[in-house]
């Protein structure tokens, strides 16, 4: 069995200045932190032994004096949070104060008796009835310890007032974003609204005009006249959807992917699809314009001029997974740049409005396009 290796004298020394730098940032953020508490113990501290330094004519040594204050300052920071933690709860939380307080009064004054008698002077024996007999001592010990939890006191109520301040200077901003936030959201529905008034009055104007082209045309260049009522109806049919619902039966833009396609024939008589579906499937409601788009890049994008391999469209259901479909030969003479731009839109859409519920792919194979989704419609 190996002996695992001792790690060498670089390891050990890096270790070792990591440890250094890491105590040092810690040591720099906690000095950061607490920098007003221990400026304001240090004025306390110079200001008390001043007093002592006038009154006194032999004050004790600076290990008793740093010993109490050690003493005095835990006091003040526990008895601090224990109001913390007991003062805010109801019942039987604020009950137990009481005799808490008089268990931290108990503790000070053994721990002073205890410090009392680190003096370098002769030792003196430490004796708890002693220390009861000295009443003085115990007169003095206790109103210090008293003045101490005073000044935790004042000092809990204090920064829970600032505390209380802040939330409420936080809540008030919060108020005011609201207020402002809801000030934006009317300015932009007024805006919407009267955008939604320009898109009603700009199609007007556009739809008169594709009428009055078909009823010029319709007897001298009927073509020309089909195929401006083809268009007319799928723009009309995609302002629909703009401002229409958020999901819409299968059946209409069934119609509109054959008007598409009749009006691509016009343009493009050898134009061969294979367009296939259920009537469940026409009743059925997703999110518009994906089938439409989906026709759309195949009379673009692919090769549909051969009749024994046209392209197909399949739209089916089953269990509430609605399928569908779209595959065509490549037509390597077109440019094919942005082809897959309205494919990834239809996938963030898809995405958008059914999650995990959806899936989409799309690819290349043998000479073939092909395009598939799927769509769980309902939760399970």
């Amino acid at each position: 069995m190996k002996k695992p290796k001792r790690p060498t004298y670089a390891k050990r020394l890096w270790s070792l200045v990591k440890w250094i730098f890491n105590s040092k940032n810690k040591m720099k953020n906690w000095l950061k932190t607490n920098r007003w508490h221990i400026l304001g113990w240090l004025i306390f501290i110079v200001y008390e032994n001043l007093v002592v330094a006038l009154t006194v004519k032999s004050p004790l040594p600076l290990s008793v004096y740093i010993t109490h204050y050690a003493i005095n300052i835990g006091l003040f920071y526990f008895h601090w949070s224990m109001l913390r933690r007991l003062l805010p709860e109801a019942g039987h939380g604020r009950l137990l104060l009481f005799p808490l307080i008089l268990s931290e009064i108990i503790v000070y004054l053994l721990l002073s008796n205890l410090a009392s008698h680190l003096t370098p002077t002769p030792a003196k024996a430490i004796s708890l009835a002693g220390m009861v007999s000295n009443w003085k001592f115990v007169f003095a010990t206790v109103w210090r310890g008293v003045y101490f939890m005073l000044f935790s006191t004042a000092y809990y109520f204090f920064s829970e007032y600032a505390r209380q301040r802040g939330r409420t200077a936080e809540l008030e901003r919060e108020a005011a974003m609201k207020i402002m936030r809801e000030k934006q959201t009317m300015l932009e529905l007024a805006e919407a609204r009267n955008a939604n008034l320009k898109s009603q009055i700009n199609p007007h104007f556009l739809f008169n005009t594709l009428t009055y082209i078909y009823n010029s045309t319709h007897k001298t260049e009927p073509r020309s006249a089909e195929a401006v009522r083809y268009l007319t109806k799928l723009m009309r049919y995609a302002l629909e959807c703009e401002h229409g619902p958020e999901l819409m039966p299968l059946e209409a833009e069934i119609r509109q992917v054959e008007h598409l396609l009749q009006l691509s024939r016009i343009k493009q008589p050898s134009l061969f699809v294979d367009f296939s579906y259920d009537e469940q499937v026409e009743k059925t409601a997703i999110i518009p314009l994906v089938l439409l788009s989906l026709t759309e890049n195949m009379v673009k994008h692919g090769n549909l001029s051969i009749p024994t391999d046209p392209g197909r469209i399949n739209l089916a259901i089953n269990e509430g997974l609605l399928t569908i479909e779209t595959v065509n030969l490549i037509n390597t003479g077109l440019n094919d740049s942005g082809f897959h731009t309205g494919l990834k839109n239809i996938e963030k859409r898809l995405s958008h409005t059914y999650g995990e519920r959806s899936e989409i792919s799309y690819g290349m194979k043998d000479d073939y396009f092909n395009v598939q989704i799927s769509i769980r419609l309902s939760e399970r």
